[in-house]
């Protein structure tokens, strides 16, 4: 049990319940005066600022953010929107941005996208009167989606979706390339004609660029795909799991290299090649996609691409405080490199 006397307790109570009022006679100025130490320091005198920064701290006086938004228009809020908060791949973009917006004396109010049965309403749920900007994540077509985003009134950046628009910045994750460079790795092990792309959702737009960069240097070494060598379902291990023991069972995958839209899926393939009898990498090949720390968890380790995914939630910010500060720029696109890391699985 946590004991407080009653002296602490009267002085927490004084602490949060200080106001800008309590601070200006304790300083012995003006709430005019407080408020410019807060938001103008460069017209208050140093010996007056002292001062105040003194009182604030004796009283443990908090700005109240509303009331500074009202009077500077700005909140020092930043809004981000992902399809989604659960799993390393999201959380991984919301470190570099949070990690960003701290570095510039900013917060991150943070929100996924409305599912179905949740209820009516926007499909972020951010209150947009409340921050200074937008970075919007948009992986499948989402025509409401974009909609919102744009005329929401504040600074929009995009991230995975590329827009060709007046005042919107992109951030892109270059997955072709990357997509080539490991295609270009399981070749190496296997016949193109015994490659294979396993992705996630077909609308997905990171698992159709990924499957374009696999697809373009498949075909350089052997003509057209069959049709079996690109399939696309979901980012999932159970996914991954469900693809190769199809495979196994009708055409069989030894001698093979499987491309996987992501890590969860590579770990299903590999799971199920294992499970059949089969070896990894000498039997099948699996390289992955993201390079979470999901790779090197398991045996043998993953091969995958790296998604540069802090420095992405981190650049969205950049580009944003660059629109807020010069609401006229030039849009900016800026386009991150992807790169294999080879481990264990092939």
């Amino acid at each position: 049990m946590l004991l407080v006397s009653r002296h602490d307790t009267s002085r927490a109570r004084s602490r949060t319940t200080a106001s800008i009022a309590d601070v200006a006679r304790a300083a012995n100025v003006s709430i005019a005066t407080v408020s410019r130490v807060f938001n103008s320091p460069d017209l208050v005198a140093a010996a007056t600022t002292d001062r105040v920064l003194q009182a604030v701290r004796e009283l443990g006086y908090q700005p109240n953010a509303i009331a500074r938004a009202l009077m500077t228009n700005r909140s020092q809020i930043i809004g981000i929107a992902l399809p989604d908060i659960h799993g390393e791949f999201y959380s991984e973009i919301l470190r570099g941005a949070d990690s960003e917006a701290r570095a510039h004396g900013l917060r991150l109010l943070i929100a996924s996208e409305a599912r179905e049965g949740e209820g009516a309403g926007s499909q972020t749920g951010l209150p947009y009167s409340l921050i200074d900007g937008l970075a919007v994540m948009i992986t499948e077509p989402n025509q409401p989606l974009w909609l919102e985003a744009r005329s929401c009134g504040v600074p929009v950046c995009v991230l995975d979706l590329e827009v060709a628009e007046p005042g919107v910045d992109n951030v892109l994750v270059d997955n072709v390339s990357g997509a080539r460079e490991a295609t270009q790795h399981l070749l190496a092990r296997a016949p193109a004609s015994r490659c294979y792309f396993v992705g996630g959702a077909e609308a997905n737009f990171d698992s159709q660029q990924r499957a374009r960069g696999f697809r373009t240097l498949v075909e350089q070494r052997a003509g057209p795909l069959r049709p079996e060598q690109i399939a696309f379902g979901d980012y999932t291990s159970e996914w991954g799991r469900r693809w190769a023991e199809e495979n196994i069972l009708a055409r069989g995958l030894r001698a093979s290299a499987v491309l996987a839209g992501n890590d969860e899926i590579a770990m299903g393939v590999l799971f199920a090649v294992r499970e059949a009898g089969l070896r990894v990498p000498e039997d099948v090949a699996v390289v992955g996609f993201d390079n979470t720390r999901l790779c090197g968890i398991v045996r043998p380790t993953i091969s995958s691409v790296r998604i540069p995914l802090r420095e992405l939630g981190a650049m969205a910010i950049i580009l944003l405080l660059r629109r807020i500060a010069e609401p006229d720029c030039e849009p900016q696109r800026v386009r991150l490199a992807a790169q294999l890391v080879a481990r264990e699985s092939s």
